[in-house]
């Protein structure tokens, strides 16, 4: 699969959230948004990942981190319109699954409950992940749900609701 239908999703996300043009986005976008630059990282290291070039992937991790202060495995699955806003401390484990249009916050860690395992969550369509949120082991995030500052998430959260808490409990979002 390509990078770049993911690439363009995310580009026209930061556009609709900053409301500026196209050509403006990606300039301060790839000049000094280090969410943005962590996932363009990302994104080519995980391609070059599929295409059988293992040393490529870990140099541009290596970049993300010491540059952004984000460190993602490229053997994640990050959907397009992803946006890391102040992504300083970020960490997304390797058999992490997030979907489409998800914003992540500072401090996210997104990875394994035990070290013996392998198991990272699944993070639906339209999440928002509150900063410091740890989601940890193979658990599931509904789509459009919220994920608030600080939780500690271990259960899985379904769609459309707000998790908050240390541990973290669920309750509907409000409608409207």
């Amino acid at each position: 699969m390509s990078v770049w239908p993911n690439f363009r999703r995310d580009l026209r996300r930061i556009r609709d959230i900053k409301g500026r043009g196209a050509l403006r986005t990606f300039l301060e976008s790839m000049l000094f948004d280090s969410g943005f630059q962590a996932l363009v990282a990302y994104r080519m290291g995980s391609s070059f990942r599929r295409g059988g070039w293992p040393v490529l992937p870990a140099i541009l991790r290596r970049w993300a981190i010491g540059s952004c202060g984000i460190d993602i495995l490229p053997q994640a699955q990050i959907g397009g319109g992803c946006y890391i806003a102040h992504g300083l401390g970020l960490v997304v484990g390797g058999t992490t699954v997030i979907g489409e249009d998800c914003t992540l916050l500072q401090g996210v860690t997104l990875g394994e409950a035990r070290f013996s395992e392998d198991q990272c969550p699944r993070i639906g369509n339209r999440v928002t992940l509150g900063a410091h949120a740890s989601v940890l082991g193979g658990i599931s995030v509904g789509d459009d749900a919220f994920v608030g500052a600080g939780a500690v998430v271990l259960e899985d959260v379904p769609p459309a609701s707000l998790a908050v808490g240390t541990p973290a409990r669920s309750r509907p979002l409000a409608n409207g």
